[in-house]
């Protein structure tokens, strides 16, 4: 069987109220993140435009519908508006956990767990999950520190522990836990994943860490009258059921298919190895590791396919019942059973809500308004959960299902362009059953090749429509995704996921089969997985790009939109359509070069310390498009790195492809712990060091890197100038070799505080200068003034992250800073920056701190320095 080609009436008729409500609606949910605006306010005009509709819509001149569609948009602007606004904002409720924790303390949580706990593991050891519904929160009390206070409490808090939990809890257990809880905050660095609003759009507001599984205690609560145990138990069935599941898992198969098979069975994908991941996300298949859209409709596909021929075997039925539909109908099962396994979880709710629209469609015969069946999933999906338009996951699977509908067609017609057949030629007697037989085995290849590129075309129709916001979300575009995708979709979800969802029934009665079926499916896992490796580590597998700005993203679809939209017309209207586009595709290329060759004239500058946690990372961006990395370091763990998380993001939000070089101030992993990711994706043509031996392997291997990437290694010494142009200089007034305590012999300089081996360097620009004195401590900042070094500068990077040992107050008064930038993380284990710095604003000096205002930017405009702050806690 081949598919058969779209038809154009895919794409029309278009409602115009469902575009007008939807476009509207959407708008004021992105207007609540921002605006103000009195609730009251907003719902007395709701009612006032509500009003004005009705009378406009029962006395408006007939064909004149402008002020109707007008006062439509700006009431469902309202209504968005108001419906977010409402979910978005911190909760009121003084009894909420949110208003119970502020900083960083310790507290014991009394409450219900909520969720499956997934398990990560990490070079420390395993660390699990666990997301409580509070009830109750013991806190010291002032009089009595031994006798904590207890508040009522509700809301969500996601608890970290390290360890497992106990086998005796599971969701529905309550449970009683000793933890440290804040409040959740992120990295407020531009262009990083904002991990507060991801969590805070599961209405998670509250963290914390556990350090023991012996700091949890199980609540054994008097029993409820049998229907409430009954509600309790049907509550939380589905989590128990993904519990079951991924505890068979776990005592089943064996790496990568245990991870896999949690990934696409219970949308946990925590226990998939770091390397799988990367070669799924190479090959540009990450995605079918995410419940979605894409696996409901393909399982509503087999399902509705299975059904259909099954149904057709009765003569009976097919006189009789509309057989198609009762296939549709019976699909929703299966659906809702996958939805029930994977955990009812927001995204695969959502999913399920897109696929039962299409699959309603064709009960009510409204197949083929594919446009509008989008649109009122997008509008149904908004309004149970708002900040859905904020998610990758929503951008993604609207944008590629939209592709699909506009840009497959011509893509299949394009393929396979209707051929005419031409008349048959006179065959002998008795041929017959040979031409037959001889055309049947010419069909066979033929409709494989169609099945084939019909696949293809479909892939490169939803990687048109997704790439612009794949660049936004992840910098990242796969090109060999169209090739990979067709070899292991197939094997993930109509082999493995099938047989995956029914060794999951399976498992409460014969466990043995299930044994058997999940051993079965993994090696479709196990294959796809193989597939990904090999693709991924072909040479472009990936495109690593700067972050598009939003005009780009509409100039970008508004091209494909237009070159759409200009094949489906014909004569005058299609070389309009094609003009319109030109001219769109024009404005995408020029943007970017407009923009190139303005910083290329410029003579402005800017000094960018990022938020990186406890670490440091300085962005210089010089006169002439230069641009230079002062350190890459930070908070980092197994699946965390700082430089491919929080650095690149940042530096392709600037635009940025290429670094002219960087420097490492010093070999502590919390200054270059980022860099490997950042030399192989931005390619400096030096690397600055101080050339100090004796070093841990990662800095050898990241010097090893260097060199095989062609990277130039150079020693800085003291009065080396690493770059210079026009009236810009960064030199180096001390690099860690020379001796500047008394009666140094550097001979032993390892024994000297290694922190007093850091570069110590200079920027001079726009009449301005910048110290950054890396790590160095203030025993070394008072030899520098009795060496005469040259110190004073208008903005001072506090030493050592502002460590009380690096504050010295003669060092301080030579430098004679107007302004004081330190990189410290929030919370830090050290307690840094010291009282000591931020009482210097007693003394006129304006101190910042990364921890308290986020990423800060330094712009040298005329001879004038203006500071900003990107900070999102």
């Amino acid at each position: 069987m081949q598919k058969n080609p779209p038809q154009k009436q895919l794409l029309l008729p278009l409602s115009s109220r469902l575009i007008t409500v939807v476009i509207f609606f959407a708008s004021g949910i992105c207007l609540a993140e921002t605006s103000l605006l009195n609730d009251q306010l907003t719902v007395l005009v709701i009612v006032l435009v509500y009003c004005l509709i009705l009378i406009t819509y029962k006395y408006k001149p007939k064909g004149n519908c402008f002020i109707f569609y007008c006062l439509l948009g700006i009431l469902f602007l309202l209504l968005g508006f108001y419906h977010a606004e409402r979910h978005l904002k911190p909760p009121a409720d003084p009894n909420h956990i949110y208003n119970l924790v502020g900083q960083q303390q310790s507290a014991s949580l009394d409450g219900i767990l909520q969720k499956y706990p997934p398990v990560i593991n990490t070079s420390s050891g395993p660390e699990t999950k666990l997301l409580m519904q509070v009830k109750a929160i013991y806190q010291p009390s002032g009089q009595n520190p031994q006798m904590p206070r207890r508040t009522k409490a509700s809301g969500l808090a996601l608890l970290t522990l390290k360890g497992l939990l106990p086998a005796d809890l599971k969701p529905g257990s309550r449970f009683l836990v000793k933890t440290n809880v804040s409040r959740v905050n992120t990295y407020s660095t531009p262009g990083s994943f904002n991990y507060k609003k991801y969590l805070a759009n599961q209405s998670i507001l509250i963290k914390g860490w556990i350090q023991s599984p012996n700091n949890i205690m199980e609540l054994h609560i008097v029993e409820s009258p049998d229907l409430a145990a009954g509600i309790t138990g049907l509550k939380y069935l589905p989590e128990r059921i993904r519990y079951h599941i991924a505890d068979f898992l776990d005592k089943t198969l064996t790496q990568p298919a245990r991870g896999l098979y949690k990934a696409i069975l219970i949308g946990d994908r925590n226990d998939v190895p770091a390397p799988v991941l990367e070669n799924f996300t190479g090959a540009g298949c990450i995605h079918i590791l995410a419940i979605s859209g894409m696996h409901m409709g393909l399982l509503a596909l087999v399902t509705i396919a299975s059904l259909t021929w099954l149904l057709k075997r009765s003569t009976w039925l097919l006189l009789h019942a509309p057989v198609h539909k009762i296939a549709v109908l019976i699909a929703l099962l299966p659906l809702v059973i996958y939805a029930l396994i994977a955990g009812f979880n927001i995204p695969v709710l959502r999913a399920l809500l897109m696929t039962i629209v299409f699959i309603l469609a064709i009960l009510f015969d409204r197949p083929g308004n594919l446009i509008n069946h989008i649109l009122l999933a997008a509008f149904l999906i908004l309004a149970w959960q708002p900040a859905a338009i904020f998610t990758a996951s929503f951008h993604l699977s609207f944008s590629a299902v939209i592709a699909i509908a506009l840009i497959y067609p011509l893509l299949y017609r394009f393929l396979f362009p209707e051929t005419h057949t031409t008349p048959s030629r006179c065959v002998k007697p008795g041929s017959k059953a040979i031409t037959s037989q001889s055309s049947i085995i010419h069909k066979i290849p033929e409709t494989f090749l169609k099945w084939i590129l019909a696949g293809v075309a479909l892939t490169t129709a939803a990687m048109l429509g997704t790439f612009p916001l794949l660049l936004f979300h992840f910098n990242r575009f796969s090109l060999v995704a169209p090739f990979t995708n067709l070899l292991v979709e197939p094997l993930i979800c109509f082999w493995s996921l099938i047989i995956g969802l029914v060794a999951s029934l399976c498992i409460p009665l014969f466990p043995a089969m299930a044994k058997v079926l999940f051993a079965t499916g993994s090696v479709g896992l196990i294959v796809a997985e193989k597939i990904c490796a090999f693709f991924s580590l072909l040479p472009y597998a990936s495109l690593w790009l700067p972050t598009p700005s939003p005009v780009e993203i509409i100039l970008t679809y508004l091209f494909l939109l237009s070159s759409a939209l200009a094949l489906h017309m014909t004569g005058k209207q299609r070389r309009y359509s094609l003009f319109i586009a030109l001219f769109f595709l024009c404005s995408l290329v020029a943007a970017p070069a407009v923009t190139s060759i303005a910083k290329q004239s410029s003579d402005s500058a800017s000094v960018t310390f990022l938020d990186v946690g406890h670490g440091s990372s300085v962005l210089l961006q010089l006169p002439g498009n230069k641009n230079i990395l002062i350190d890459g370091g930070g908070a980092e763990s197994d699946r965390f790195n700082i430089g491919d998380r929080i650095i690149g993001p940042y530096l392709w939000n600037q635009k940025l492809r290429h670094l002219d070089a960087v420097v490492v101030t010093h070999p502590h992993a919390d200054h270059y712990n980022g860099l490997p990711f950042i030399l192989t994706r931005f390619r400096p043509k030096e690397l600055w060091i101080n050339g100090i031996p004796g070093h841990d392997k990662e800095y050898e291997e990241l010097l090893d890197l260097a060199s095989q990437l062609g990277i130039e290694i150079r020693i800085t010494k003291a009065g080396n100038t690493l770059f210079q142009g026009g009236a810009t200089r960064l030199f180096c007034i001390y690099s860690g070799q020379e001796p500047v305590y008394p009666n140094d012999n550097y001979t032993h300089y390892r024994f000297i505080n290694p922190n007093d081996l850091s570069l110590v360097l200079r920027l001079e620009t726009n009449s301005k200068s910048f110290l950054f004195p890396a790590d160095i401590s203030a025993g070394l900042a008072e030899s520098l003034i009795r060496e005469g070094k040259k110190l004073k500068a208008d903005v001072l990077m506090a030493p050592h992250h502002g460590s009380p040992s690096s504050m010295s107050q003669d060092f301080i008064k030579t430098v004679a800073p107007e302004y004081i930038a330190i990189s410290a993380g929030r919370n830090n284990r050290f307690n840094f920056p010291a009282k000591s710095f931020y009482d210097l604003q007693k003394k006129g000096i304006e101190v910042l701190s990364t921890g308290r205002d986020g990423t800060i930017t330094f712009n040298l405009v005329n001879g004038e320095i203006m500071v900003s702050r990107y900070q999102v806690n």
